[in-house]
């Protein structure tokens, strides 16, 4: 039963659970993506969990293996842990992906990097999101211009969770905090905070359009 239970803590941790820490732990998670391709992840969450106590040790071997798994699968460093730290009593990973397929991949949650023309044999409807921009007027994405060379972030985020983006290049539009019970900022030109404030248990997705 304890196995269990810690199986399922270091899970939650894992999938998304965020924690606020003490002293110089960063108090939420982000992701940023460079120009490679490439996307750095840092996961936040507290030591001291409802009804377990993280040890760093258990984190780091689950972690690991689970890393192993996903890479003996999909190939070698598609997914890496670079740190696993405690700070002030939070736990902070930080992992690198190769690519936005392998973060989805990884951490079962839904992403897009790509082009606005090339989002709709992604799936993905945009003429139903309302859009603003950054001098927040209200635009809709079938009058934006240069689909090919805009870029487009689609990233599912869960209910409670709070997640910085940030951008490898200028922030043109994000959708309206109105839309999907989300408040959706900008910080800076080239960064995005998204507080998801669904129902709990529920999940959301967010819309970046950048240069």
């Amino acid at each position: 039963m304890h196995k269990v239970v810690k199986t399922l803590a270091l899970t939650v941790m894992i999938l998304g659970m965020t924690g606020c820490g003490e002293g110089e732990a960063p108090d939420m998670k982000s992701l940023s993506f460079g120009a490679d391709g490439q996307i750095a992840h840092q996961v936040v969450g507290p030591l001291d969990q409802e009804n377990y106590q993280i040890q760093m040790t258990d984190l780091e071997e689950f972690v690991n293996e689970r890393v192993e798994e996903y890479c003996a699968e999909n190939g070698e460093q598609k997914v890496v842990l670079e740190a696993a730290e405690e700070k002030g009593g939070s736990i902070v990973l930080n992992f690198r992906y190769a690519s936005p397929e392998d973060y989805s991949g990884f951490n079962h949650r839904d992403l897009y990097v790509g082009t606005l023309a090339d989002a709709g044999e992604a799936g993905y409807e945009l003429e139903a999101i309302p859009f603003v921009s950054t001098e927040g007027k209200p635009a809709e994405v079938g009058y934006i211009e240069e689909w090919d060379k805009k870029q487009l972030i689609v990233l599912e985020t869960r209910s409670g969770e709070e997640m910085l983006v940030n951008l490898p290049g200028r922030t043109l539009y994000i959708n309206q905090s109105a839309h999907n019970g989300q408040e959706i900022t900008l910080e800076g030109k080239k960064a995005v905070m998204i507080s998801n404030q669904e129902e709990e248990g529920t999940t959301s997705l967010s819309y970046i359009i950048y240069e």
